[in-house]
């Protein structure tokens, strides 16, 4: 048994060092499993709005206090601010503005309520809604929700009084406010001064003086210089009550001037569509037109690029962080690593029925280390989660991989 033993031990070293033996000569092989991706020709930069800007200058010195939100949109003629100069009690202005906008709420009370003209059903379904609605709203503290609703139930009332023949009050609560509206606006007399729009846009009292400098008009003429001068100015979003207080913004149509390498403007021209990014704003991609290209400056272009996609806070923005996207490569992600050439074509490796076999490749883009590939030849294509071979002792079509 022991001679047995003995003779077993042998036989067993010998075979362990066959097998480290043939591992260590036998083929080597690294593969990575094929993925579709994406990849961005992309610049990370800073930029300048432009806007159609008309600035609104007090007509007189004093407190500025806007009538309408920040970003509300506005008609031509509507009134947007009020300058109250001298002493005004606050207890009025507050009492003023309440007044006025339960005025607006009521008036569109009894547009809406043309249309439950003779229905008292929908009345009675609308007043139970808008009750309902009333207390959940004093149930969570939002008092003025409940105010709101106050307002709407007293209207639907006063409609359904009216359908029943018992007549209404709402017309005498209409009087009975504006009566209200213009005693209040006597009291304060002379110290109120209004502010209108002379045209439709967005609102906004932030006013950073750039608005003569930079315009629509005047974008198209900067150069890689002036841009790189104005940007180091960035002074942020000032407010200059003392010079203008507020100004409106043409619709949402905006235009974003940016500097460029000019080997990364390329062959880019004039109507060509590429995207934006202002990922301090938003994650969302802008589509944005190419309206201008300049000369060359110090290997440096600047590009104007016209843009309609609205971005919260962007129109209040003069200066913005962004990632300028030439474009977005879409196809199979691999390793340049994995990359080889085959009697002049590229191509890749991989394994198939444990054999190499070579797919001809067509390159849509890539980095130092990453590429996004498609398949060149349709009857020879790559399938996903293929195993695409990064590293072997040698490459050769049909080679046996153990």
């Amino acid at each position: 048994m022991k001679k047995k033993i003995n003779i077993l031990i042998p036989i067993f070293v010998i075979l362990v060092l066959i097998y480290a033996i043939r591992s260590l000569v036998g083929s080597h092989v690294q593969v990575e499993t094929l993925r579709q991706g994406s990849m961005e020709d992309m610049v990370s930069t800073k930029g300048i709005v432009v806007k159609y800007e008309t600035v609104l200058t007090p007509p007189a010195e004093g407190m500025f206090e806007p009538l309408v939100q920040e970003g509300e949109r506005v008609a031509s003629g509507q009134e947007i601010a009020a300058i109250y100069t001298g002493t005004v009690d606050t207890g009025l202005r507050s009492r003023l503005e309440q007044v006025k906008k339960k005025i607006a709420q009521l008036e569109g009370n009894q547009t809406n309520l043309l249309s439950f003209t003779g229905d008292m059903s929908r009345l009675e379904q609308k007043i139970a809604e808008q009750t309902a609605l009333a207390i959940e709203s004093a149930q969570s503290g939002d008092m003025a929700a409940v105010s709101e609703t106050q307002f709407v139930i007293e209207a639907l009332c006063d409609k359904k009084a009216q359908v029943a023949g018992g007549g209404g009050t709402a017309g005498s609560l209409l009087d009975s406010l504006k009566a209200q509206k213009a005693d209040l606006e006597n009291q304060i007399g002379a110290a109120q001064h209004k502010m209108v729009a002379p045209t439709s846009g967005a609102f906004t009292s932030t006013v950073d003086g750039y608005e003569g400098i930079l315009t629509p008009d005047n974008m198209t003429e900067l150069m890689p210089q002036k841009v790189e001068e104005l940007l180091a100015q960035d002074r942020g979003q000032e407010e200059k009550k003392d010079a203008a207080s507020c100004k409106i913004i043409k619709n949402f149509s905006y235009f974003i001037v940016l500097n460029l390498p000019a080997d990364r403007v390329g062959s880019m021209q004039v109507g060509d569509r590429t995207s934006l990014r202002f990922y301090d704003l938003s994650g969302d991609m802008v589509t944005g037109m190419v309206r201008s290209i300049s000369k060359e400056q110090d290997g440096m272009k600047t590009v104007v690029l016209g843009c309609d996609r609205h971005i919260e806070s962007l129109l209040k923005r003069r200066f913005v962080n962004l990632e300028f996207v030439k474009h977005r490569y879409s196809g199979y992600r691999l390793s340049v690593k994995s990359l080889r050439t085959k009697d002049d074509v590229t191509g890749v490796y991989v394994r198939r029925d444990d054999m190499m076999k070579f797919i001809p490749v067509t390159i849509l883009y890539n980095t130092q280390d990453i590429a996004i590939v498609d398949s060149a030849d349709d009857m020879n294509p790559l399938r996903l989660y293929d195993e695409v071979i990064m590293h072997a002792d040698s490459y050769e079509e049909g080679k046996l991989l153990r």
